[in-house]
């Protein structure tokens, strides 16, 4: 065999063990998001946003979902500190496309339309922003089985996800763990530029309902050097939603 035949056939081998590995990694994300599908959810979340002085400003809220991945409809509304009480943020996740997001401020008594620009800055003052807000659909990502690394003590698989429409993301890739024990993901690597920007973790895992559900979610901004942590309380799924409470007209209504 010639040297160049010998090099076409090592790349044709390398092109199907990276496509299988990509498989398999969808394989895996389809399963853990299987493992969570619900018709709705509520609960309760309490805030804390460190800043890079260890100061530390608390914030409450209430969060209900309907739907899932992909084509899920979100309302969170602030409870404290007095000054947020009642502004909300409602977000309509789209199947093919970027998120509808409005923000909701009681003091105008008037809703704003989230612009794209603004998908990048932070929501409320921690350490999310308005993108980290959506629930996008595995689908839309491409995705690499890089292999098995532990995190936290729990064996893991290790994925590389980028989103497809890449004008509409501000990071060019994601590192997720995937624990294998309940096939969730529980750690996640940030890129932006190729650069690692920040980290999202979820622990404090209960079962709710027969679901692998983590009370405890931390996002790191590691350029910052903040972080903020929302502790779940008060989880339900499968809640019964009022057809309009996914609207702009409730959006507006007080607490």
């Amino acid at each position: 065999m010639s040297s160049a035949s010998f090099s076409t056939l090592l790349i044709l081998s390398l092109g199907l063990v990276r496509a299988g590995a990509a498989d398999r990694a969808l394989e895996i994300m389809r399963e853990a998001e299987r493992r969570q599908l619900t018709e709705s959810q509520s609960n309760a979340g309490a805030i804390e946003v460190i800043d890079n002085k260890g100061k530390t400003l608390n914030k409450g809220w209430l969060f209900w979902r309907e739907g899932n991945r992909g084509n899920s409809k979100i309302l969170v509304r602030f409870t404290a500190p007095p000054e947020v009480r009642g502004v909300g943020f409602l977000t309509l996740n789209r199947p093919d496309g970027p998120a509808e997001q409005w923000l909701y401020t009681p003091a105008i008594q008037r809703e704003r339309r989230i612009a794209p620009q603004e998908k990048t800055q932070r929501f409320m003052g921690t350490d999310f922003t308005h993108e980290d807000m959506e629930e996008r659909s595995i689908e839309n990502y491409d995705y690499d089985l890089l292999g098995e690394e532990s995190y936290a003590g729990q064996a893991s698989y290790k994925i590389k996800a980028v989103y497809r429409d890449r004008e509409n993301t501000q990071y060019s890739h994601v590192y997720l763990w995937v624990r294998k024990d309940i096939v969730a993901t529980a750690f996640a690597e940030f890129y932006v530029g190729g650069k690692l920007r920040k980290t999202l973790s979820w622990d404090d895992w209960k079962q709710v309902q027969g679901i692998w559900t983590p009370h405890l979610v931390e996002m790191k901004d590691l350029l910052r050097g903040s972080t903020t942590r929302i502790h779940a309380s008060d989880v339900r799924y499968n809640i019964k939603i009022e057809p309009d409470f996914f609207s702009l007209r409730n959006l507006r209504r007080a607490l």
